[in-house]
């Protein structure tokens, strides 16, 4: 009797010390954190949806034909790609009580937290963004001048009515590529936020050229969504 005893201590301890030595992203992964991914089957969405995987979250793809205003309170986090057309996701998000990235800087006209003068949208090709707060969580720790590339190619912007811009455009600061609105902000018609919204420049088809620096860009963001501050 004493020897089973002392073996079941042992198994205990072994399957103790496994979970303490486990990776952060593998602990993580049975927290029920669910992602809902908005996007397309693509090759380049499908880098970012395995970047999430790798963080830890059980993501879910849906179009943007698909998506309903229903349905996002069944997760934890909505990322809509820079794939997802704006004039499909609309303002479908708008009441969701889910924290939401926008990667298509269009849709936030749509939700009134940019104008939709087109003018207030576009692009620019480079390899760099200007960090603009750096002491913010969104920043990553990373000052001035990131190289979000590593090869030039294009990054779009947005110019945000409200909000905090992060990062901008490397040679206009009103030109965000990385804009944050807290939970509680207004937006142009006062409406109140139920959840954070952020904008991020993950432009489609330049996932495979992003720096380290760019997803720890992305990982800062993802972080800052989710969390309770």
């Amino acid at each position: 009797m004493k020897r089973l005893f002392s073996y079941l201590i042992i198994v205990i301890l072994i399957f103790a010390s496994a979970a303490c030595s486990m990776p952060t992203t593998q602990k993580d992964a049975g927290n029920g954190k669910k992602v809902l991914f908005v996007g397309t089957d693509s090759a380049n969405d499908r880098i970012v949806m395995k970047h999430f995987k790798e963080l830890g979250y059980e993501v879910t793809l849906m179009s943007d034909k698909e998506l309903t205003p229903e349905q996002p309170a069944n997760y934890g986090l909505v990322f809509v790609s820079s794939f997802a057309g704006s004039h499909r996701v609309a303002d479908k998000l708008l009441g969701s009580t889910a924290p939401v990235i926008y990667a298509n800087g269009k849709i936030l006209g749509e939700v009134g937290l940019a104008s939709k003068d087109d003018s207030d949208y576009g692009e620019y090709t480079g390899l760099s963004i200007a960090i603009k707060e750096s002491k913010h969580e969104l920043a990553a720790g990373l000052p001035g001048k990131v190289d979000i590339y590593k090869e030039e190619a294009k990054i779009n912007f947005v110019v945000p009515q409200g909000g905090v811009i992060i990062a901008s455009a490397a040679d206009n600061d009103k030109r965000a590529v990385i804009c944050a609105f807290d939970k509680g902000t207004k937006n142009m018609s006062g409406q109140v936020l139920p959840a954070k919204r952020l904008f991020f420049n993950l432009t489609g088809g330049e996932e495979i050229n992003r720096t380290d620096n760019g997803w720890k860009l992305f990982d800062a963001a993802v972080h800052w969504a989710v969390g309770k501050g």
